[in-house]
């Protein structure tokens, strides 16, 4: 009995302090500004794929982590994508979600869009990674799932 009601215990205290990672920003909350230079972005990011176009993106502010991996593995992960994904059309904005452990610190929001890919029907999402301060830019996530 002993065993089972300490197992109890250490089970709910875990499931009580854990944390989440992600808060559901309401839509009345959303910065439209993001979710507008987010679409922008992702956009501008497929269709430089496409083309082959392997420049920098002169028209946003990007992370300079995200801008060092861009310039040393953009033409591989195009590809790759290209190969596995085929054609990738962003259709709607869907949600937006706050990185928690980042609240208190450099806010990043997640700006999740609806998205088709034309060779694999089990992915359903683009995101980007945006800092609140700037509209910093600091990466793309093809998912699944939301966060």
């Amino acid at each position: 009995m002993k065993k089972l009601f300490c197992l109890l215990a250490v089970s709910c205290s875990v499931i009580l302090f854990s944390q989440k990672s992600y808060s559901k920003i309401s839509n009345s909350k959303i910065s439209q500004e993001r979710v507008q230079i987010s679409e922008q972005f992702i956009k501008e990011y497929f269709t430089k794929c496409e083309n082959k176009d392997f420049s920098k993106f002169n028209n946003f502010i990007l992370d300079k982590r995200l801008e060092r991996k861009l310039n040393e593995n953009y033409e591989k992960n195009c590809e790759e994508s290209l190969q596995n994904n085929g054609k990738i059309t962003i259709k709607k904005f869907n949600s937006a979600y706050l990185q928690d452990f980042t609240k208190d610190r450099d806010p990043i929001e997640y700006i999740v869009f609806d998205a088709d890919f034309e060779k694999s029907k089990d992915l359903k999402f683009v995101s980007v990674w945006i800092y609140r301060d700037q509209n910093v830019i600091s990466g793309i996530w093809i998912s699944k799932e939301k966060p």
